[in-house]
């Protein structure tokens, strides 16, 4: 049985992050998961190029507000989106911009298995500006 040990970190926007520990196994389902699902690749998609609000995904996917922040929230929990950076909007009101850190994915059946490979860009520490031009090493799982 795994642990339930939870991971505390600030972001670059200086918000308290609580991760789970995940399994390898574990992580591995659920980014397949999210792959696999609709609104997911939307806001993969949409923000590959260039960081957006939760609030402009909404409209521009048409995905529910609520279920934007859902699938954000999943995204950033395996890793495959982060905060770009935060941006006020008005009167002191700050809004996070989201970016895609997906590389590449490729989900495989191979001797029975599903295999997943992706890589992710690597934080860059410039305060978001672009992609990094080098890619952390591909992780490899199988479910």
């Amino acid at each position: 049985m795994r642990d339930n040990l939870k991971r505390t970190t600030l972001n670059d926007g200086g918000a308290l992050l609580i991760e789970d520990a995940m399994s390898p196994g574990t992580k591995s389902k659920t980014v397949s998961r999210l792959l696999a699902d609709d609104y997911s690749q939307k806001i993969l998609a949409y923000t590959y190029s260039s960081p957006v609000s939760a609030q402009r995904l909404s409209k521009m996917c048409g995905i529910p507000i609520a279920a934007c922040y859902r699938r954000i929230h999943d995204l950033e929990h395996v890793g495959l989106i982060s905060i770009d950076r935060e941006k006020e909007v008005y009167k002191g009101r700050r809004v996070r911009l989201y970016r895609c850190k997906l590389r590449t994915a490729v989900i495989r059946f191979s001797n029975g298995r599903f295999v997943l490979k992706y890589d992710v860009w690597p934080e860059t520490g410039n305060g978001g500006e672009g992609h990094a031009s080098s890619p952390q090493a591909m992780a490899d799982y199988s479910a």
